[in-house]
């Protein structure tokens, strides 16, 4: 796919998925806006957080994040609005988009209708989303185990069509892309572990048919770095101590944003793998959504073989193998008097 014109209209769709590079690109987007627009790119802006709040409308999960339906709403019109009365290609990218509803995908595209619509989705192998999804619901508030999550959801899926768990819903990004698009899709595959950054932001700028020169990723260090298997343990217990004692909007500014966040994240030590064993269920799902991606004519940009599972070794110690370095309860006593 060529360079697009600021003479033609399209809109660029990036849905997802959660976990895969997507606040990295957003990082290099945001910033860059008036650099984009010179060269026939909207990256739109409505206020700040606009593309969150538009997702989290369509998805009618502004509980989930601590905000009323009064803060989202409006905010998808506008964001189609600006993309409807600009000459060029606009992105507009959230990744709360990926597990939208065949109803909510028909909701969103409604104010776009008759625009040239390109939808992208960026997938990154199972092994390494698994203990991302995992410890990003323990940054939202569970307690539950790695092989608690192993046993109820890695191990429990019975495919599309029914009550999937909530990462293969998450995950599955064939499934994905044949609810956002029957057509005029594209799959980025992140690149394996140790990859130059730039190299995500390349094989995007592919799929979102612009010139990936307008924007200079040196510098730009990938965004929401992991948690050690330490700490994950450690805010897991932290969860249960506080019991649901906070209500949603402390939680999130206090405990994800400011320690998980801007504490534990900054920690070293070693951080999670997906058990070896993992393998025989992760290798079968991927081989089965990239022939059924090709079958749909998605659009592939990057290897394909980089969806292959990060696995730990055989025999190397499980994500749940851990000491607690710190007593639970004093750091439920030190974030105490930060409450509001």
């Amino acid at each position: 796919m060529g360079v697009v014109s600021a003479s033609e209209q399209r809109v660029v769709l990036h849905v997802g998925l959660p976990k895969s590079g997507t606040t990295y690109l957003q990082g290099l987007l945001a910033p860059s806006r008036d650099r984009l627009r010179e060269a026939g790119i909207l990256y739109p802006f409505v206020r700040p957080g606009a593309q969150f709040h538009g997702a989290v409308e369509i998805r009618g999960s502004h509980d989930k994040f601590g905000l009323s339906a009064a803060d989202v709403a409006g905010t998808w019109a506008a964001l189609c609005a600006r993309a409807r009365d600009f000459a060029g290609t606009t992105i507009i990218s959230h990744e709360v988009l990926a597990g939208a509803s065949p109803d909510q995908v028909r909701t969103a595209l409604e104010p776009l209708a008759g625009v040239d619509v390109h939808v992208v989705v960026t997938a990154r192998d199972l092994g390494r989303q698994a203990v991302a999804h995992w410890q990003e619901e323990v940054k939202l508030g569970a307690t539950y185990s790695f092989a608690d999550f192993e046993r109820t959801q890695l191990r429990a899926d019975a495919g599309p069509g029914g009550d999937r768990p909530h990462f293969w819903h998450a995950q599955d990004f064939a499934d994905c892309l044949r609810r956002w698009s029957p057509g005029r899709s594209h799959l980025v595959v992140l690149p394996r572990p140790g990859a130059e950054p730039a190299e995500l932001w390349n094989r995007f700028a592919a799929a979102a048919g612009i010139d990936a020169a307008v924007i200079d990723p040196a510098g730009q260090a990938p965004a929401n770095p992991s948690l050690g298997v330490a700490d994950i343990a450690l805010l897991r217990a932290v969860n249960a101590g506080l019991d649901g004692r906070l209500d949603r909007g402390d939680y999130l500014r206090l405990v994800k944003r400011e320690y998980a966040e801007g504490v534990l994240a900054r920690r070293p030590g070693p951080r999670p793998r997906a058990p070896y064993d993992l393998r025989e269920v992760f290798e079968p799902a991927t081989a089965a959504w990239l022939a059924q991606a090709e079958r749909d004519g998605v659009e592939i940009h990057g290897d394909p073989g980089d969806l292959a599972p990060v696995l730990a070794a055989p025999g190397d110690r499980r994500p749940d193998d851990v000491e607690l370095a710190e007593d639970p309860a004093d750091v439920i006593r030190r974030l105490a008097p930060r409450l509001r």
